[in-house]
């Protein structure tokens, strides 16, 4: 859209583009326009800094436009990204995301990248973009981005606003994520205090939706925060927490990461042994995809390399820093890449090889983050190998600017090798008086690190933590022991039941009343059964019937109240062409308790979801899973007693979502051979139609898959089916 400029604002444009393109008789005019170009972009910068947001967008673009003319990719690149910024700076978030976008698209043609899966997303995502949940995503989405391109500021800007709408929404399982998030980008500038708050209010948001998963993750965000802080029994505390509740649901994803936490605090409280364990059950892992994620995978390498320097095993160790960088490189993660080096250059600095370790570093260096970690890290290891090398001035210097950042506090470890060197070097050059300052300083913070009490808490913390699990274990083997005896207790009381119920049958045969009573009873049985509609609302409707005429109005109403529910979210929906995938998950829970309800509780079922799925945001076609579950709960497990068990597992595969219905019914070829020749499922007729029409709609083929698992040993029947995200 093309703006007015008001007349003053015209009259410095006019005067500034005087001023800026003043020809010099001595440039060539590529040159002119290119110095133009600078001046454009230097008064453009000035302007932003001043909050002049108006005057910087117009310099701005005034060098985009000649940027362009000279086809200077670099240029436009950089201008793109400065347009976004300013327009976010006026809280134009949406309009600012475009720029950005353009900004991504230039990378991508340049070289593969792993930022486009987010700039896909991003850019599905804009056009929809148009009410407060999808603009929530939106947002959230574009952080993604912001964060991978190491724009962490405002990355930050992004994600504050997604979670105003979300808590707007009230919509808890955003909010967890947001907030999460921000505490890990918090965490990468160094500000622990913003890191832990955000993560506090992650916690909350992930009891109030009692996602025992979600609260062990961020268990372990906060368990992270304190022990780089130095609050290593706080931390240890956390990270046992969050293992035991993985544990305790047995979830299995990113166990890994479980794993190395709690080895590296047991490291940073010096105690080897149980570093070397726990991270050896990482590395048990580091080839599983559910476990182990690739950077988890690198970070184990990391470790493992740390645990053979302390055997000193440097070529071994060597070996695992190599491959961390093959891990890193091959994941985008820069922090990877960056300690593979460092870590290298330690080894060769204990081999009196300086040159070749101060190498190392410089070309981490070069690998840029505005995490301050690892910019006090590098000048702590530069300062030692001055240090060595005699230039005991320069490595003072680099000292004494790690002390001068505050973010030294939330490194524990960094602040104590900070100190040491100050003494160090201070000693060296005869600053006496400085040497013992900082001494005593190193002294008191080694002994708040050390403290032998602390050790011993986190050693009781770690005991007490095997002797529940060994307790649990042991309860769980008493309570299956309990759990065979009544099944064998219930086995026969159900033959006494049989056995009286047969002979009962014997004296009725013999009683004409009976026997006329009895065929009746069958008749008006087989009528019931003739009339019921094969679909859910009119077995729901019989089902409420039955609890009526038994006298049950309690259960009647509540399974009314039950199926009111179902059918407003079914009627809802059904005109939708999408709905949100934790709405269809409702429904089916909803669908499967009437059922179970229904059917006397004789068979059991879980749903079983990924992780990474964000529910709230996937959308799906409605209504397309309940014929699947209706056919394995009325054909498939129609004659597996109280052992019957349906499972649906869902999961994402690139742009589609996959879902597995399992039941360990009598299988699809027993159940197609006791069905009638003329037998037809309006419902699954109608899915099949509609399964071909996303197929046109989309180009691209939507597997739909049934296997009778008595092929492979076992009982039931495996529906695979793959859906489309509209």
């Amino acid at each position: 859209m093309n703006h007015l400029l008001s007349f003053p604002v015209f009259l410095f444009l006019l005067f500034a583009s005087t001023a800026v393109t003043g020809k010099n008789p001595h440039l060539n005019p590529a040159d002119q326009t290119d110095k133009t170009i600078a001046r454009y972009d230097s008064m453009a910068t000035a302007s932003f800094q001043k909050a002049d947001y108006q005057k910087a967008l117009l310099f701005y673009n005034q060098s985009l436009a000649l940027k362009k003319d000279r086809h200077n990719l670099a240029g436009i690149l950089w201008s793109y990204e400065k347009i976004s910024s300013v327009l976010q700076a006026q809280k134009k978030y949406k309009k600012a995301i475009p720029y950005e976008l353009r900004a991504v698209e230039l990378v991508l043609k340049i070289a593969p990248s792993l930022l486009e899966s987010y700039y896909l997303s991003v850019k599905k995502l804009l056009p929809k973009a148009t009410d407060s949940l999808n603009i929530t995503r939106l947002y959230y989405k574009f952080s993604l981005l912001l964060s991978h391109r190491g724009a962490t500021k405002r990355a930050i800007g992004y994600l504050k606003k997604s979670l105003e709408l979300a808590q707007g929404l009230k919509n808890d399982k955003a909010i967890a994520t947001i907030t999460n998030d921000l505490g890990g980008e918090y965490w990468d500038l160094g500000k622990r205090a913003l890191s832990t708050q955000y993560y506090k209010l992650s916690l909350q948001a992930a009891k109030r939706l009692q996602d025992s998963n979600r609260i062990a993750g961020v268990l372990l965000n906060l368990g992270d925060n304190y022990k780089e802080q130095g609050k290593l029994k706080i931390g240890m505390e956390q990270f046992l927490k969050a293992l035991k509740l993985k544990e305790h649901i047995s979830d299995s994803s990113h166990l890994s990461f479980y794993y190395i936490k709690a080895g590296e605090i047991s490291n940073e409280s010096r105690n080897w042994k149980n570093w070397e364990k726990y991270i050896l059950k990482a590395y048990a892992l580091r080839n599983n995809p559910k476990t182990t994620s690739p950077m988890e995978k690198a970070i184990i390498y990391e470790n493992m390399g740390g645990i053979a320097e302390l055997k000193n095993q440097n070529q071994q160790a060597l070996s695992y820093y190599d491959t961390l960088m093959q891990v890193s490189k091959k994941a985008g993660y820069e922090n990877g890449q960056r300690n593979a080096l460092t870590n290298k250059a330690h080894i060769y600095q204990n081999r009196g090889q300086l040159k070749t370790a101060l190498k190392l570093i410089g070309k981490a260096d070069k690998l840029t983050t505005e995490n301050p970690f690892y910019q006090i890290s590098s000048n702590n290891q530069k300062a030692e190998l001055y240090r060595q090398l005699g230039n005991y001035s320069k490595a003072l210097t680099m000292v004494k600017a790690n002390i001068t950042m505050p973010a030294l506090a939330n490194y524990a470890l960094a602040k104590r090798h900070t100190l040491e060197l100050l003494y160090r070097l201070n000693a060296r050059l005869r600053h006496y008086q400085e040497a013992f300052r900082w001494n005593d300083s190193l002294r008191d913070f080694e002994n708040y690190l050390r403290d032998k009490d602390v050790r011993i808490k986190i050693t009781e913390l770690e005991t007490k933590y095997q002797t529940e699990k060994k307790e649990h274990q042991i309860k769980l083997l008493t309570v299956q022991n309990k759990i065979t005896t009544q099944q064998i207790r219930i086995a026969i009381l159900i033959i006494i039941i049989l056995f009286i119920i047969i002979m009962l049958g014997v004296y009725a045969q013999r009683m004409n009343k009976l026997k006329a009573g009895y065929r009746e009873a069958i008749l008006h049985q087989q009528l019931f059964r003739v009339q019921m509609n094969p679909h859910f609302i009119f077995n729901a409707l019989a089902s409420i019937q039955n609890f009526m005429l038994q006298n049950e109005t309690r259960k009647a109403a509540f399974y009314m109240g039950k199926f009111a529910a179902i059918s407003r979210l079914v009627l809802e929906y059904s005109t939708r062409e999408s709905i949100p995938l934790s709405k269809e998950v409702e429904i089916l829970q909803s669908y499967i308790e009437l059922e179970r309800m229904r059917k006397g509780y004789m068979f059991a079922y879980d749903i079983i979801i990924d992780e990474s799925l964000e529910t709230d945001f996937i959308e799906i076609p409605p209504m397309a899973l309940q014929p699947f579950v209706e056919n394995a709960i009325k054909h498939g497990l129609k004659d597996s007693g109280k052992d019957g068990y349906l499972k649906l597992n869902i999961r994402i595969l690139d742009d589609i979502v996959e879902v597995t219905i399992e039941d360990n019914g009598i299988g699809i070829q027993t159940t197609q051979k006791s069905k009638k020749e003329n037998h037809k499922s309006m419902a699954m007729d109608i899915f099949e139609k509609r399964r071909r029409l996303w197929e046109k709609q989309l180009k691209k083929t939507l597997l739909l898959t049934t296997i009778d698992l008595s092929s492979e040993g076992k009982t039931g029947t495996l529906i695979i089916i793959h859906l489309p995200i509209l």
